[in-house]
């Protein structure tokens, strides 16, 4: 029939321009995430600032931003400093930005005079609190730190197998600036003027003949002398293997770590330091075991 045939045409007409059509602006979408120039860990020299770029996304986390200069602007807010509050003022500018994917709000953000260090920071979109993200930054030292002597570094495959277990007491770790050939050296995301966690892998790897990969201060793999590699991958059903860490400091886990990367989280003298490989609950279970 001819009216069957103009409601094809329309719907195909609909559904070519649908496909066409940008993804729109909307203030409240249920997802907040930074904008292409901006990462999840920043650093910032001590005493001086750095500026966030966040935007709105969908369901699928696709950017979509905030529909205006003005709505950006007032879209932000520091709802709250997870830990490493000492390390910054406490003072936000707030200000917007247009972008390729739309208009995105910036947060200036202070580092504290003469503090080194990570902080989190848990950033709302004021149109949607739902919609919230934690944000590091960690200050760099104004002058690269002194080495410290960490009581224990640990490498434990979970996964079953039992394919690599290295350890090694009293090590030695220096900041990533300092070890010419560290993988953290000169790295994204990674703190280079005080030690690490991640700086403690180092130290085990150099005592142990290991060798280790990282992207963005996250291991990705790490071989022992036999040439054993495990390396992140995910499984059949679905389940994410990897590798995972946790810092002992006086007889409890140093909870930052759970919401930092080895490669910012300060060591200090007499703490250990465990990587684990295995599943994330895996990795809680056994760190949850430690003293």
């Amino acid at each position: 029939m001819q009216t069957k045939k103009v409601v094809s045409v329309l719907l195909a007409g609909v559904t070519t321009l649908s496909m066409a059509m940008p993804v729109l602006a909307a203030n409240g979408d249920p997802n907040l995430v930074v904008t292409p120039d901006t990462q999840y860990s920043t650093p910032i020299t001590s005493g001086s600032s750095v500026t966030l770029g966040l935007m709105p996304a969908d369901a699928h986390y696709q950017r979509t931003g905030f529909d205006s200069a003005d709505a950006a602007k007032s879209g932000l807010k520091v709802e709250g400093v997870n830990f490493g509050g000492n390390r910054l003022t406490g003072v936000y500018e707030y200000g917007a930005k247009e972008t390729a994917d739309g208009w995105a709000g910036t947060v200036k953000v202070t580092s504290a005079a003469g503090q080194y260090g990570p902080a989190s920071l848990h950033i709302v979109n004021k149109n949607n609190t739902s919609a919230g993200i934690d944000m590091t930054v960690y200050v760099e030292a104004a002058e690269t730190q002194k080495d410290v002597t960490v009581s224990n570094v640990e490498v434990k495959d979970l996964s079953g197998d039992n394919v690599i277990a290295e350890d090694k007491q009293n090590l030695t770790v220096s900041a990533a600036a300092k070890e010419a050939d560290n993988p953290f050296k000169n790295s994204a995301g990674c703190a280079q003027t005080y030690a690490t966690a991640g700086d403690a892998l180092y130290s085990l790897a150099e005592a142990n003949n290991m060798s280790f990969e990282q992207s963005g201060g996250y291991v990705q793999s790490i071989t022992d002398e036999a040439e054993n590699t495990l390396a992140a991958y995910t499984g059949e059903d679905w389940s994410y293997y990897g590798w995972n860490y946790c810092v002992v400091r006086d007889g409890k886990k140093v909870s930052e770590g759970d919401m930092v990367s080895a490669s910012v989280l300060e060591v200090k003298d007499g703490d250990s330091v465990y990587w684990a490989f295995g599943t994330y609950q895996q990795a809680t279970n056994y760190f949850n075991t430690l003293k």
